[in-house]
């Protein structure tokens, strides 16, 4: 284990572990929501923290890469956008 997997990771809340177990795969903002059954104000009020604790990330499609990046900032309006869980979300989660 190096010493960013040693990382103290906060206790999560059980919205949080919802969405870290949909997460193991990318998904789409109406994708996670269906998945995990939460109103989009809950949704989006999660991921906001999963995504500033650097345990999930928000990414958009970039055409010109003709991929998905992630990216630096939380966007405003989270329902264009893709998430997927971090190693450190997926350790959180699995810890």
């Amino acid at each position: 284990m190096t010493g960013q997997d040693k990382i103290k990771t906060r206790a999560l809340t059980k919205t949080e572990e919802t969405i870290l177990e949909a997460l193991h795969f990318m998904l789409s903002f109406e994708e996670l929501k269906e998945e995990t059954g939460l109103t989009d104000e809950t949704l989006a009020d999660a991921l906001r923290v999963l995504i500033r604790d650097e345990l999930a990330q928000v990414l958009a499609w970039q055409a010109d890469k003709d991929d998905f990046i992630a990216l630096d900032e939380i966007p405003s309006d989270l329902s264009h956008h893709h998430f997927l869980a971090t190693k450190r979300g997926l350790f959180s989660y699995h810890s």
